[in-house]
């Protein structure tokens, strides 16, 4: 069957991208009742407030995945498992995790060679929030009615 728009075959769209002809013809139906993340809504306001970068907002999104979407503060979570569903090259992803640790954005304990992760949820801690707080001007109130004064 041809694309009349496009003049290219069916056959030839299915070749050259599978995965793209395939999801031309999905569609999404997320349910709860299929597994959902459960987080305090100050908490996502502080992860939406927060500067991060690309990759690190999928990092950390991810880990809130993998535990809070399990329903664990923190969980044993390779870099390869965290770089296969963040769509984060490994070594990035590495890099990134060792960065939210020094930031305090993420809390890590080596247990043998396994890296248990979690989100730290005293986001006032996070590295930003503490530069903040430090100089002349201070953070007042919840993330969700964020001001600065100074």
């Amino acid at each position: 069957m041809k694309n009349k728009g496009a003049g290219v075959s069916e056959e030839t769209l299915r070749n050259a991208s599978p995965f793209l002809f395939a999801m031309h013809d999905l569609r999404a139906n997320p349910q709860v009742e299929d597994g959902y993340v459960q987080i305090a809504n100050e908490l996502m306001d502080a992860i939406i407030s927060y500067p991060f970068k690309n990759s690190e907002l999928k990092i950390v999104l991810t880990i809130i995945r993998k535990t809070y979407g399990w329903k664990k503060k923190k969980d044993r979570l390779s870099f390869s498992q965290i770089s296969k569903l963040s769509r984060v090259s490994i070594r990035h992803t590495k890099r990134v995790i060792k960065n939210l640790v020094l930031d305090n954005v993420i809390l890590k304990e080596k247990i043998a060679n396994s890296n248990i992760l979690g989100l730290n949820k005293d986001y006032y801690s996070w590295s930003l929030w503490k530069t903040l707080n430090s100089g002349d001007r201070t953070v007042t109130g919840k993330v969700s009615d964020l001001s600065l004064q100074g």
